[in-house]
């Protein structure tokens, strides 16, 4: 009877440790595989070679959150071309780097984008791809792409699209 009960016991941690291992493996649970984030942002560092280059360089940092995998922080290296006006006078052209640093890991995104002036202030929408090879932690290996918003006047940020951890099943 003791050794029948052993081998039950065996099996069932067995099973339990199993089930942990793909659960862990899977990532969060509630991600889904969604980039759903937003940030409020300050400039840091501002490199101004409008008047001969027609480019603007920022360093930006702030914090927010991450749907599913919680508060972060972030760092956005911006160049801005001014010598291209995509939606007329006023309008510019955006490429950066974002660094968004969790607890699980950080994620790189690279941005695209155009800002178009409104009535309340310019406001940049483009696109962004997750770098995987870059990004660390949980998100090493990812990848996704989605819709990128920023609105200057109230410096923040939103990102909105997919997101998939390397060795997810989804």
């Amino acid at each position: 009877m003791k050794a029948l009960r052993l081998v039950l016991l065996v099996v069932a941690l067995s099973a339990l440790a199993s089930g942990l291992a793909l659960h862990a493996a899977a990532g969060p649970a509630n991600h889904k595989n969604r980039l759903e984030a937003s940030f409020t942002e300050v400039a840091q560092s501002v490199t101004n070679r409008i008047a001969d280059l027609q480019t603007l360089q920022l360093i930006n940092t702030g914090n927010g959150t991450v749907e599913g995998f919680g508060a972060a922080t972030v760092v956005v290296g911006i160049t801005l071309d001014r010598s291209a006006t995509p939606c007329g006078p006023g309008s510019w052209t955006n490429a950066a780097t974002r660094r968004i640093v969790l607890d699980e890991g950080v994620l790189i995104v690279r941005e695209v984008g155009i800002a178009c002036p409104t009535a309340s202030g310019p406001v940049i929408t483009g696109t962004y791809e997750v770098d995987g090879l870059s990004s660390t932690g949980i998100f090493a290996g990812a990848r996704g792409a989605g819709d990128l918003t920023v609105n200057v006047a109230n410096s923040t940020a939103t990102l909105s699209g997919k997101l998939k951890l390397a060795g997810s099943n989804d």
